[in-house]
């Protein structure tokens, strides 16, 4: 039952659920059959009872279904992606949890055309990546740069969600904790030009709000972990 979820209202009335199987190829045999050592989790189900349907339930189920499964690969559980299958009028509720649609899929059920969609989930880079470090500092006044830090808020959001990007950003404070330090952002590449291709798209960058530099990490003692 570890990737099955129920979701009750205050009298305990189950309300909804979701459920799920570990795979390692999305077949349509994986529906009825579990591998625990699964590097996919293929959710099935998604339901909400009638009576509850648009009022953000499902919304909740899912974000708490995706914390479950990120802890548990934070736990070394190995999942690398979420996946399903959805027709195409919820593909919009899916994207706006987290998923992107990769294409349209092979498995039938009934007449209608399904869509496999996926998140990404990871925390560690790849062997094959090393870790890069951007540092800036505002180059226009606040209030002129203040629009473009939601978009450089969203454009993260997207990078770790629907792109599985192993990166993190935020701003350093002094001993108050009053901001003024400039901005850092931590990321797992390839290569620099790699890096430097991902960094450029940052509003912050695109805008001409900050004076920026980037630069590899080599780790001389420990590591960087990011969740």
């Amino acid at each position: 039952l570890q990737y099955f979820q129920l979701c009750c209202c205050s009298d305990n009335k189950i309300i909804g659920f979701i459920c799920g199987t570990r795979t390692n190829n999305f077949r349509e045999e994986c529906m009825t059959t579990h591998d625990p050592l699964g590097s996919l989790l293929a959710i099935h189900s998604v339901v909400v009872t009638q009576e509850y349907r648009r009022q953000g339930v499902a919304t909740e189920m899912m974000k708490q279904y995706l914390e479950h499964a990120q802890q548990r690969q934070n736990d070394n559980n190995n999942i690398s992606s979420i996946i399903l299958l959805a027709k195409e009028n919820l593909l919009g509720f899916y994207v706006k949890c987290g998923f992107r649609v990769n294409c349209p899929s092979p498995i039938m059920h009934g007449d209608d055309l399904w869509y496999e969609l996926e998140k990404v989930i990871r925390c560690k880079k790849e062997e094959t990546e090393s870790w890069f470090c951007k540092t800036e500092q505002f180059k226009r006044p606040y209030l002129e740069v203040k629009p473009y830090l939601e978009e450089h808020k969203e454009w993260m959001v997207r990078l770790r969600n629907q792109e599985g990007r192993c990166i993190t950003s935020g701003y350093r404070v002094d001993n108050q904790g009053k901001p003024g330090g400039g901005g850092l952002m931590f990321l797992a590449a390839k290569n620099y030009e790699e890096a430097l291709s991902i960094v450029l798209q940052d509003p912050l960058i695109v805008n001409d709000c900050v004076e920026w530099t980037l630069n590899g990490w080599n780790s001389q003692i420990g590591d960087i972990e990011l969740r």
